[in-house]
């Protein structure tokens, strides 16, 4: 049974990654916790009535128990809600340790902070599980038929493919791309045997292909997406330097800006 964390900042019906979450849920058995969480400025609280109307926000969020409720019964899923008040970062991450995979939001126009550096990004970058990012636009249902898999040879493409197997063993396609930096012989670790992995996991991979390790992969990668019209995209989150991508842009904050359809990261 999969753990989902949904992380719900608008308690909408339609709000894609309550949709999706759902979806997850209702089609792999797993249970589903939505997650709202009322987020604490320290430098706000000294303010007039800052206590007071935090209180209200976490009053009105918790009366949506039964919201959440309604929503899982009629996708025959199982289901809490959970409101927590606090930093949103760090409290995020904390409580995405304990799910299989946290669903959020990619960033969009209305985040107040870049791709890099958004809250849901940041989260990423702590100590969390992977995440299932959806787009503010998606509308479809969360099928998965046609996976792409971006491969670099790191950790953080394992701990990707690691979380998308119940998608990739359901997958009627799945389109495997190698960016992986052969670096220096005799000092670079070798290849990961992924493919054999895969393999006794229950995966058939539909293609194979070899992507060059330069900086235009980002581009690269979603031409890719577009061309085989797939439905989730994985992959592990800064394979270089998270510094380096932070400021200067990479393969990760590339995708985080511009994918249109639903990314599974983990780092």
């Amino acid at each position: 049974m999969l753990d989902i964390l949904v992380n719900v900042d608008d308690m909408r019906d339609d709000n894609p990654a309550v949709r999706v979450g759902l979806d997850v849920a209702s089609r792999h058995n797993g249970f589903a916790t939505g997650l709202h969480v009322v987020d604490v400025f320290p430098s706000a609280l000294a303010l007039p009535d800052a206590v007071e109307m935090l209180a209200m926000e976490e009053r009105e969020a918790r009366a949506r128990d039964a919201w959440w409720g309604e929503l899982c019964r009629k996708r025959g899923v199982r289901g809490a809600w959970e409101v927590i008040r606090g930093i949103y970062v760090p409290l995020l991450a904390r409580r995405s340790c304990m799910a299989d995979i946290t669903v959020s939001h990619l960033p969009d126009q209305k985040d107040p902070y870049p791709a890099s550096l958004n809250y849901v990004t940041r989260v990423l970058l702590a100590s969390s599980s992977p995440m299932l990012l959806v787009p503010s636009a998606w509308d479809k249902d969360f099928r998965a038929t046609k996976i792409l898999v971006a491969w670099n040879n790191t950790p953080e493409s394992m701990r990707a493919l690691r979380a998308a197997l119940p998608f990739l063993r359901e997958a009627e396609m799945v389109y495997f791309v190698d960016g992986t930096d052969e670096g220096v012989a005799g000092f670079s670790p070798p290849p990961l045997p992924v493919r054999d992995w895969l393999t006794r996991q229950g995966v058939t991979l539909h293609a194979v292909q070899q992507f060059p390790a330069n900086n235009q992969v980002g581009d690269a990668l979603l031409d890719k997406v577009h061309g085989v019209h797939a439905d989730l995209l994985v992959m592990g989150a800064w394979g270089h330097s998270r510094i380096t991508e932070l400021l200067l842009g990479g393969t990760t904050r590339h995708v985080l800006e511009n994918a249109a359809l639903p990314v599974l990261l983990a780092h």
